[in-house]
């Protein structure tokens, strides 16, 4: 499932929908979550690269928002802890949670096919679906 969630996010990616609403998208879709596409798509619109400013990388905003909404719609009771959780595996994962910093590592080509923010977009997700599964199976 967690290949299947990585495909996800990344074919929404691929579709032309930034890192943000990649992942919201592909969180939809793989919990069955009862949103709007539409909204979610909207919600998520100016989160690309990093608020178009090079901070906070957006595939890092979407995991943190679909996991609200995943906790709230399946009845997890997370604690507000598990945003930090998720924050220090994407640190761990990509290296940095800034968007700037990232982009700055894949190099001209990655920046320009945009496959390094696909990558991390995926990468993303796997990390939100190992996470939400992990407190599932310890609850």
């Amino acid at each position: 499932m967690k290949e299947l969630m990585e495909e996800k996010a990344a074919g929404w990616f691929t579709k032309g929908y930034n890192c943000c609403q990649s992942i919201l998208l592909a969180a939809r879709e793989t919990y069955a979550l009862e949103m709007n596409p539409d909204f979610l798509i909207e919600i998520g619109r100016f989160f690309r690269e990093g608020m178009a400013s090079g901070c906070t990388c957006g595939a890092l905003v979407g995991a943190e928002m679909a996991l609200g909404l995943v906790n709230k719609e399946q009845g997890l009771n997370l604690p507000p802890e598990t945003a930090g959780a998720l924050h220090d595996r994407f640190v761990k994962a990509f290296g940095s949670s800034c968007c700037r910093v990232l982009r700055k590592k894949q190099g001209v080509i990655g920046k320009m096919t945009k496959q390094g923010c696909k990558k991390i977009t995926a990468g993303t997700a796997g990390l939100l679906y190992e996470l939400i599964e992990e407190i599932r199976s310890s609850n």
